[in-house]
């Protein structure tokens, strides 16, 4: 059975409220898709998706990894952004220049021209994962 197209017929890229997008437009291109996908799998080579668990133990049900200067990572003690995959002991593998050159685009059309990604969080949702409403307010380097 084939999954429903989560957005349905949105395709138009919306402005959801002063400081959210939701650009759909941007990721159709079937080519583009497979491009980022490759790069995925290289990068989830180098530093494997893992679930990480909260400072309150519990372990997460959406797999994580992350490329770039930083990566973001969890333990029981805090979130927090590090220069290296705490599980493999070495540094984040490089970001692709084809995400720098997404998240600069998605930047410029939000209003932040200057803008130069560090870090990108990848997330894979398997069935059943979740991830609930929050905010990212506390992490640190």
């Amino acid at each position: 059975m084939m999954q429903p197209d989560l957005f349905g017929a949105a395709r138009d890229d919306m402005v959801l409220s002063t400081s959210a997008l939701f650009l759909p437009s941007r990721f159709y291109c079937a080519a583009e898709v497979a491009t980022l996908l490759a790069h995925i799998r290289t990068i989830a080579t180098c530093s494997p998706f893992r679930h990480m668990l909260t400072p309150g133990g519990r372990r997460m049900s959406v797999a994580m990894t992350s490329c770039g200067r930083f990566g973001w990572t969890s333990s029981r003690m805090r979130y927090r952004y590090t220069s290296f995959d705490p599980d493999t002991g070495q540094a984040w593998p490089q970001m692709p220049s084809v995400f720098c050159e997404l998240a600069r685009e998605a930047a410029t059309r939000a209003g932040f021209v200057d803008f130069l990604p560090d870090t990108c969080l990848v997330n894979r949702y398997a069935p059943g994962a979740r991830l609930s409403l929050h905010q990212d307010l506390d992490e640190g380097i």
